[in-house]
């Protein structure tokens, strides 16, 4: 019971800790769940639910929960997978969006500009796609804040391709797609390391044929959140068929 509380507690102090952080997004909220959820195990517990209930219940419950957390971490084993940039020779960068707030790039975004600088400063022959459309809490597009902060740190303006009616990670590859030469051209995807699993798997559900990993770094105290709403989102797209399991 009183491990329960403690890790109820400790959720709902997370969940706390990245809501403060005004990420843009409601799931947070998950770890506010998990915690009530920790809670009612722990009520559980102290009036002895678990040994009134019937033993296939038990059976029942007890598989489930196995099941669910072997899959949440063989998921997660797979997205810490590709945090690790790969060898190539790309043609293309495509810099997928992320939030663009009034005073600039959220931090996640401004992670995946930075590494995009440097890598277009290194290779000056590459070409950059950037994607994103506006949101209704942006006030442009995210392809426009990510060029204007590109130009800013020295990169040419006509190595910039923008890709501006994007709403998601699928959009953001599929409408890209349509600015390379074709799916056999080299492309290089910056986006987070803990998004890059899921966005090489979009990719390759798009037909992109020749992709290479350009991971950008996150915040390591929000990665077990991020991380986390990785496994929702691979499975998500799964079921849709927006991705490929690789």
């Amino acid at each position: 019971m009183a491990i329960y509380l403690v890790l109820g507690c400790c959720s709902i102090g997370y969940g706390c800790f990245v809501r403060s952080a005004g990420a843009g997004n409601t799931f947070y909220r998950i770890w506010f769940v998990l915690g009530a959820v920790l809670f009612g195990l722990a009520a559980a517990v102290y009036f002895r639910v678990w040994g009134r209930m019937p033993r296939p219940l038990r059976y029942v419950l007890t598989d489930i929960t196995v099941f669910g957390f072997a899959v949440y971490v063989a998921l997660m084993a797979r997205v810490a997978s590709s945090f690790s940039a790969e060898q190539g020779e790309p043609e293309y960068l495509i810099v997928l969006g992320a939030q663009m707030r009034e005073d600039g790039p959220s931090v996640v975004l401004r992670y995946r500009l930075e590494t995009t600088t440097e890598y277009l400063t290194e290779h000056p022959g590459v070409k950059c796609i950037v994607s994103g459309g506006r949101g209704a809490n942006e006030s442009v597009s995210e392809a426009e804040g990510m060029r204007d902060y590109l130009v800013a740190h020295g990169i040419d303006p006509a190595r910039i391709i923008l890709e501006d009616r994007s709403t998601d990670t699928s959009e953001n590859l599929r409408f890209s797609l349509e600015l390379i030469p074709s799916p056999e051209t080299q492309v290089g995807i910056v986006t987070n390391n803990f998004h890059m699993y899921r966005a090489k798997g979009i990719a390759k559900k798009c037909g992109y044929q020749n992709v290479t990993a350009v991971p950008a770094k996150s915040t390591a105290a929000y990665l077990l959140h991020n991380m986390t709403r990785e496994v929702v989102g691979v499975l998500k797209d799964v079921l849709t068929g927006n991705m490929a399991l690789r």
